[in-house]
């Protein structure tokens, strides 16, 4: 199984997925200290993978961390993915399978 970085606009890496993932999500870039693009970067980014935009459900649900709960992402709920990411909050690495829902 091979992993991908995803990267905001300025290059800062937000999370690391696995390779064909069906992944629609939103996020929003934590590098507040050292980005020279605050204003940009603090907006939510929707990252698309693996399908075309259209394709998907349009119904979010939260992902919050599982060490301290704090809302990590937002995805459809037809994404299916595995996607680690470290916590802003806690600072923990959290690896979390996102799967469809099945109703």
């Amino acid at each position: 199984m091979r992993t991908v970085k995803i990267k905001c606009n300025r290059e800062r890496r937000l999370f690391d997925t696995i390779e064909g993932s069906k992944l629609k999500i939103l996020i929003k870039c934590s590098n507040k200290k050292v980005c020279p693009y605050k204003s940009d970067c603090l907006r939510t980014t929707e990252i698309v993978l693996g399908a075309e935009k259209e394709a998907f459900d349009e119904l979010y649900k939260a992902i919050n961390c599982p060490h301290c709960g704090k809302r990590l992402f937002d995805v459809t709920t037809d994404s299916v993915s595995i996607v680690t990411i470290k916590c802003e909050m806690c600072g923990k690495v959290a690896t979390i399978p996102v799967v469809a829902d099945q109703g």
